[in-house]
């Protein structure tokens, strides 16, 4: 009667003697275009795989929101087959119109219970103290402690539901969104926790508008679009209205431009050591051996800097 087990058994034993590795993908819809990483863990590494990119036809999203879930789940199935990806899951980005980020206080009890039911009822008698571009009772929110205070991250239930719905059309259990404008912050050397009152500034010049994230110690405080010609002179006069002395600015720089001449004038303008990031270069990041066969689009560097975040010990 245990004919043949031994021979069932072995391809489970051979799976718990090797730690199992599967394909995840991280998908970021643009404004005019959906990404997808492809990318697996091993021990602390990040092996990328590869990634494909395709235009997004008018009308699918609008403000980061599906409109139409099964065509968009469609177009991220068709990515998924034309770069032969098979992957169990996903995780996302959510473009910045589509979420809203607001820094709380919170009762010790309710932080503790983390329970965001709760939480939304707590808040209906602030909900205009929020300023959300929904009703309270329309939305999903989702918690990150931040120090001694509680990063929350409000999106509509409606907004929610389409996500996961387009990628199930897709094929994938949709496994985490993350806000796009956030997701650098993996890439930032975590402030010491005795010093919570420092300030950093990231400025991504890759794309147009540059778009600028200032935190205060471990909480993010503001996030802004900027014009090119505008960013230096509206940088220098908030940190001067507001008597912030920033303990560092990073960089995504554009490709195309000298870094040390970058990295001079604004260390020159805002007087801070100013460092460049490259999430490619992140010392977790295994490149595929045969490298890209085209280089890479910059839509990339948020989603790696995305599945750095999510590495698990």
């Amino acid at each position: 009667m245990f004919s043949g087990l031994s021979e069932q058994l072995l391809p489970l034993q051979q799976q718990w003697l090797k730690p199992l590795v599967r394909t995840r993908v991280a998908v970021s819809i643009g404004a005019d275009q959906v990404t997808v990483l492809a990318h697996q863990q091993r021990g602390r590494q990040l092996l990328l795989q590869s990634w494909q990119q395709a235009p997004l036809p008018p009308g699918l999203c609008e403000a980061g929101v599906p409109l139409h879930c099964e065509a968009l789940g469609d177009l991220i199935g068709d990515l998924l087959l034309q770069g032969a990806i098979q992957a169990p899951g996903a995780t996302a980005l959510v473009p910045a119109p589509a979420v809203v980020l607001r820094v709380l206080e919170l009762p010790a009890e309710l932080a503790a219970a983390q329970d965001p039911a709760a939480l939304l009822q707590w808040l209906e008698p602030h909900a205009a103290e929020l300023e959300l571009p929904f009703a309270l009772e329309l939305a999903s929110l989702s918690l990150q402690p931040r120090g001694d205070r509680w990063l929350a991250a409000f999106i509509t239930q409606a907004s929610l539901d389409a996500w996961i719905d387009t990628f199930a059309v897709a094929g994938l259990d949709l496994h985490g969104l993350e806000p796009e404008v956030l997701a650098v912050e993996s890439l930032l050397p975590s402030p010491a926790l005795q010093q919570p009152g420092l300030w950093r500034a990231c400025l991504d010049q890759r794309q147009q508008p540059w778009q600028l994230l200032l935190w205060q110690g471990q909480v993010p405080l503001l996030h802004r679009s900027l014009e090119p010609d505008q960013a230096g002179p509206w940088i220098g006069q908030l940190l001067g209205q507001q008597g912030i002395s920033l303990n560092g600015l990073w960089l995504l720089p554009d490709p195309a431009a000298p870094w040390d001449l970058v990295q001079q004038q604004w260390s020159e303008r805002l007087d801070c050591p100013v460092h460049g990031l490259n999430p490619f270069r992140h010392s977790a990041v295994v490149l595929p051996e045969q490298g890209w066969t085209t280089p890479a689009p910059v839509q990339l560097d948020p989603l790696l800097a995305m599945a750095l975040g999510r590495l698990q010990p």
